[in-house]
C-alpha cells in the first residue's frame, strides 16, 4: 500500500501517460538516468512516482517523438554546457514540422480553392537579385538565372523556399520583381538580404504562374475588409513548380503571402 497517496505507483503512470507507455519504458528511464522516482520502498523495491515524475516523462515522449534519441533527451535535460546544440537541433527539428504542416496545406489546395491562411513565415538568408520582367515567362527565366549565380558563389539553403517580391501594382509593373534564393548563412555577398521571421497572411495557390494575380487579390480583398495592416509586399513562394510538375502548369502550388503586423 502506498504511504502517500499523493504519489503513484508504476501502473497509475502507465494509465495516466497511456501513448505506449511500458513498465520496461519506464524502467529503461531510470537505468538510464532520465527519471528518478519520487521514493523507492528499500524492502519491496517497489517504486513511487510524483506528479512532477509523469510530467517528465510525458516531456521524454515529446522529445522522442520529434526525433531526439534517449541520450539526447538525457542532455537536453542535464547538459547544462551544451544548451546552445540542444537549442539549434530542437529548431530544426520545428522547422521540419512547419515543413511538414505546410506540406500537408499544400495538399488540400484546389484550383479556384482560395482559403486564407495565418502562417509565420521563417526567417532567412537569401541571395537577392531585381528585374524588371517583360513577362511571366521572362520572370521564369530571370528567378531560373539568379537560381544559377546563387549556386556558383554559396550553397542553397535546403530548408527555405525561393520566392519572388513583387514591387510593381497590377495596374502598373506587375512583374517588378525581387528574385530571391534561400542560402546558408554563412553567405556574406553583395546580394544577401536577410528576412525576419514574420507573420503572414497566405493563399496556397494551384494553378499556372499567370493566374497568381487571382489570389493576391484576394489577399488584399481579406486585408482591406478585416483592416488588417499588411507590413511588406506581397511574395510568391514557389512550393511546387517545374522541378516537381513539369509543363503540368495547372497543378504548380505557390503560397501567395503577405507579411502583416
Amino acid at each position: 500500500m502506498k504511504k502517500n497517496p499523493n504519489l503513484y505507483q508504476i501502473g497509475e503512470v502507465i494509465n495516466i501517460v497511456g501513448e505506449g507507455v511500458t513498465r520496461r519504458i519506464i524502467l529503461n528511464y531510470e537505468d538510464l538516468g532520465l527519471l528518478i522516482p519520487a521514493e523507492k520502498d528499500p524492502n519491496s523495491g517497489y517504486r513511487y512516482y510524483s506528479a512532477d515524475n509523469v510530467l517528465q516523462i510525458k516531456s521524454i515522449r515529446t522529445l522522442q517523438s520529434f526525433g531526439l534519441s534517449l541520450k539526447e533527451c538525457k542532455e537536453y535535460y542535464y547538459d547544462k554546457s551544451n544548451i546552445e546544440k540542444h537549442l539549434h537541433r530542437l529548431m530544426k527539428l520545428r522547422e521540419t514540422l512547419d515543413s511538414n504542416i505546410q506540406n500537408l496545406q499544400i495538399r488540400a489546395a484546389r484550383d479556384g480553392y482560395l482559403t486564407v491562411h495565418t502562417v509565420l513565415l521563417a526567417r532567412g538568408v537569401y541571395f537577392c537579385r531585381r528585374y524588371k520582367c517583360a513577362d511571366t515567362k521572362d520572370a521564369a527565366i530571370k528567378l531560373r538565372e539568379t537560381y544559377i549565380a546563387a549556386s556558383k558563389c554559396t550553397n542553397i539553403s535546403k530548408v527555405n523556399k525561393m520566392f519572388t517580391v513583387r514591387h510593381g501594382t497590377e495596374d502598373s509593373s506587375p512583374n517588378d520583381l525581387l528574385m530571391c534564393i534561400p542560402v546558408e548563412d554563412s553567405f556574406y555577398g553583395s546580394e544577401r538580404v536577410e528576412f525576419a521571421a514574420t507573420k503572414a497572411l497566405c493563399i496556397y495557390f494551384r494553378g499556372p504562374y499567370e493566374q497568381i494575380g487571382t489570389a493576391i487579390n484576394e489577399l488584399k480583398n481579406y486585408i482591406e475588409k478585416n483592416n488588417i495592416k499588411a507590413q511588406d509586399k506581397f511574395r510568391s513562394i514557389y512550393l511546387e513548380g517545374p522541378p516537381q510538375r513539369g509543363t503540368n502548369t495547372a497543378d504548380y502550388i505557390t503560397q501567395v503571402a503577405v507579411p502583416i503586423s
